[in-house]
């Protein structure tokens, strides 16, 4: 739900979220809200953190954790729970915003599903430089990988704790059980 019914240009919204004490995303004029997570989502993304710094530890890549907004379009801002880039990053809005994430990472819960399987599926599929987007589900073991190929994205689902998904964009792999290792199911 948008807490301001006016639109917003981007100027009144970088502006906006500058001062603000919380975030918002902003697509197209109008801005959201980011809702605060579960113990569940914060165990996730912690873990998920965790795996990844250790594996990209020697390499390019680095992780950036939901502070760092991602512009998906010149009207379109957006916090992942986790991006990574490889290479050098590009940043706008001095380094508040990232503009070449390769990966994002987004843990849904039931209200944000929908947003995040289509809307967010939507956006990051417009933005270049992300080549895989990882979707984990926080009420049970559900991982949903969104990979960019010549021929379109690919899709693969992943529902046991003994899966690992092969993070190609990170040269990487993450194994469920780690993601999941503490979470309340």
């Amino acid at each position: 739900m948008a807490i301001e019914t006016r639109l917003m240009t981007v100027e009144q919204y970088l502006a906006f979220e500058a001062e603000s004490e919380f975030r918002h995303e902003y697509l197209d004029g109008e801005i959201y809200p980011m809702t605060g997570g579960t113990m569940n989502h914060d165990v996730i993304v912690v873990n998920m953190t965790s795996a990844l710094l250790s594996q990209l530890a020697d390499s390019n890549c680095r992780i950036f954790t939901s502070n760092m907004r991602v512009r998906v379009s010149s009207t379109r801002y957006v916090y992942p729970d986790l991006s990574a880039v490889c290479g050098e990053a590009e940043t706008g809005n001095g380094t508040t915003t990232l503009l070449n994430p390769i990966f994002v990472l987004e843990v849904i819960s039931p209200s944000s599903t929908e947003r995040d399987r289509v809307t967010k599926l939507e956006l990051y599929s417009a933005v270049p430089s992300i080549e895989g987007y990882l979707i984990l589900d926080q009420e049970r073991v559900f991982a949903e990988w969104h990979r960019r190929a010549e021929s379109g994205w690919h899709r693969q689902q992943f529902d046991n704790l003994d899966d690992e998904i092969e993070l190609a964009p990170l040269g990487c792999s993450l194994a469920l059980s780690q993601v999941y290792r503490g979470v309340l199911l």
